[in-house]
C-alpha cells in the first residue's frame, strides 16, 4: 500500500448513513432533486483548439473523429430538437421526470459568445431540464465565457466537465492535448469563484505513465476544490492515433485488477463530498481494441460487473471514499 494516512474526521454524509461505499452520482441526484434525473447527451458539433490548428492538429491521440460522441441523436438536428427527442425517449424508457442537458463531444465552450448563448439557451429550453452539463477544456474557459455561463446559474444547476486526464505535462504533450496542468487548476479556481460545479476528468493507463504518476494525479485532485470526478481507464479505439502506438507495442493497457486497485486507491483519497460521476469508460460497439476486459459481454456492457468488483475490493480493504488523505 502506498504512503497515505488519515488526516481528518467528518460528520457522515447521507451516502455513508445508507451504507454506501462512495458518493455516487445517483445518490447526489436523489438528494438534490428528489426524483429520477436522466442525462441526455446533446451534440453541438463544435471543435477543439488542438484539432483545428489553433494550438495543434488532430485532437487528443485517444479521441475518435467524432469526439467520442455518444451517437444518440442526429448531429444535424438543432439542440432543441435533440432535447425534445431525448426527453420523450428517456422519459418513457426510464420514467425520468427531470433531465440533465449534457454537451459532451468536443469542446463546448469553444465558439463565439453569441453561438454559445444560442446553444445553451436551447439546451435548457425545456422546463424539466434541471442541470446544464458542459464538456470542455481548461484553455477554453476565458472569463468572458464564464461570465456567460454564470448567467444560467439562477435557472439550472451548472456542471463544467473539465478534462484534465493527468497532472503530468509530459504526458499531455505526448497525447497531443496542447494544454497544461497549470491551466487546469487556474480554470478550476476561477470557476469555483463563480459558484459553478466542477467535474474533473482523469484517465488511468495513459502511455508512459507509472503507478507513481497515477498517484500524483490522485493526490493533486484530492487536494483541489473539485466537486465531482469522472475516472476512466484508457480505451484504445479504432481509427485513433493511439491505436497505432498500441499495435506497435509502445505501451500496454491496464489489466482489470490493476485498474480496480487504482480506482479504490483514488476513492480512499477523495474527500467524501466529491461526487463520483463515473468509474468506468465504455466504447461504442465495434470501436474497442483494448483492453479486452472492457469489451461488451454477450451484447451487454459489463459496467455493472466492474462496479461490483470495485465495491468488493473496497469491502475487502475495509475502506470507503474519504477514508484516507494523501500526505
Amino acid at each position: 500500500m502506498h504512503n497515505i494516512q488519515e488526516t481528518y474526521t467528518h460528520k457522515p454524509y447521507l451516502w455513508e448513513e445508507n451504507n454506501e461505499l462512495f458518493y455516487s452520482l445517483s445518490a447526489y441526484l436523489k438528494e438534490r432533486f428528489g426524483t429520477k434525473v436522466q442525462r441526455i447527451t446533446l451534440e453541438a458539433t463544435l471543435d477543439c483548439p488542438n484539432r483545428d490548428g489553433t494550438k495543434a492538429y488532430g485532437g487528443c491521440t485517444f479521441c475518435t473523429a467524432d469526439g467520442s460522441s455518444a451517437g444518440a441523436f442526429d448531429t444535424n438536428d438543432p439542440i432543441s430538437k435533440q432535447l425534445q427527442e431525448g426527453i420523450k425517449l428517456f422519459g418513457e424508457r426510464f420514467g425520468a421526470k427531470k433531465f440533465i442537458a449534457y454537451l459532451q463531444s468536443f469542446t463546448n465552450t469553444y465558439a463565439p459568445i453569441e453561438k454559445l448563448k444560442k446553444i445553451y439557451d436551447e439546451a435548457i429550453s425545456h422546463p424539466d431540464v434541471v442541470v446544464l452539463a458542459i464538456g470542455t477544456r481548461a484553455d477554453c474557459l476565458q472569463d468572458e465565457i464564464l461570465d456567460l455561463i454564470e448567467t444560467y446559474n439562477n435557472k439550472v444547476e451548472i456542471w463544467l466537465d473539465i478534462g484534465l486526464q493527468t497532472v503530468h505535462n509530459t504526458t499531455l504533450d505526448l497525447i497531443n492535448r496542447a494544454d497544461t496542468v497549470e491551466n487546469f487548476f487556474d480554470a478550476v479556481s476561477r470557476v469555483k469563484k463563480r459558484n459553478l460545479i466542477v467535474c474533473a476528468h482523469t484517465i488511468f493507463g495513459l502511455p508512459g505513465e507509472t503507478k507513481e504518476m497515477f498517484y500524483e494525479t490522485m493526490k493533486l485532485l484530492s487536494k483541489s476544490p473539485i466537486d465531482a470526478i469522472k475516472i476512466h481507464q484508457l480505451l484504445v479505439l479504432e481509427k485513433t492515433k493511439i491505436a497505432r502506438d498500441f499495435h506497435e507495442g509502445k505501451f500496454r493497457t491496464l489489466e482489470k485488477d490493476e485498474y480496480v486497485s487504482l480506482v479504490c486507491d483514488f476513492l480512499e483519497m477523495l474527500p467524501p463530498n466529491v461526487v463520483i460521476h463515473r468509474l468506468f469508460a465504455e466504447a461504442k460497439p465495434g470501436e474497442l481494441i483494448a483492453p479486452s476486459w472492457a469489451e461488451q459481454d454477450n451484447g451487454r456492457r459489463n459496467k455493472q460487473q466492474i462496479l461490483q468488483e470495485i465495491k468488493a475490493e473496497l469491502i475487502k480493504r475495509g475502506m470507503k471514499q474519504g477514508a484516507k488523505q494523501p500526505l
